[in-house]
């Protein structure tokens, strides 16, 4: 029997059915990749991760598709992504923040900051503009 299934995995595998390899965790996909998203932002106060911030802190909502996939037993001060740091890009500026909190007007790859650090990247005036951002 134990000859049997190694080869079901064996032609399973080679059919591309399943992989050998090691899964690989979504964050850890992520950080490979540049996503281009919406900028906006907003005023922040008690994020998501269960810090206070302020208008001046470098800090940044993800989208809720997102940020919920980490957030074990619907407790969001433990989700894994709290503490990571993102770069964006945006016109040859650039900035780099920390996630602090949950933006539930987002798209999946829609940040919103305060507007510290969104001065930073564009006029304020503009209220949305598009951008690249990438794991550290």
């Amino acid at each position: 029997m134990q000859s049997f299934t190694k080869i079901a995995l064996a032609i399973a595998a080679t059919a591309g059915l399943v992989s050998a390899a090691p899964a690989t965790s979504p964050v850890a996909l992520e950080s490979r990749q540049t996503m281009t998203g919406d900028l906006t932002y907003y005023a922040p106060g008690l994020g998501a991760c269960g810090v206070y911030n302020s208008e001046s802190d470098a800090i940044v909502a993800l989208s809720w598709q997102l940020f919920d996939q980490y957030t074990p037993n619907g407790n969001p001060n433990l989700n894994s992504l709290c503490g990571r740091q993102i770069q964006i890009n945006l016109g040859g500026n650039s900035a780099v923040v920390t996630v602090e909190d949950r933006c539930q007007g987002c798209q999946p790859n829609d940040l919103d900051v305060p507007v510290g650090v969104f001065s930073q990247l564009a006029d304020p005036n503009v209220g949305r503009t598009q951008m690249t951002w990438s794991w550290i």
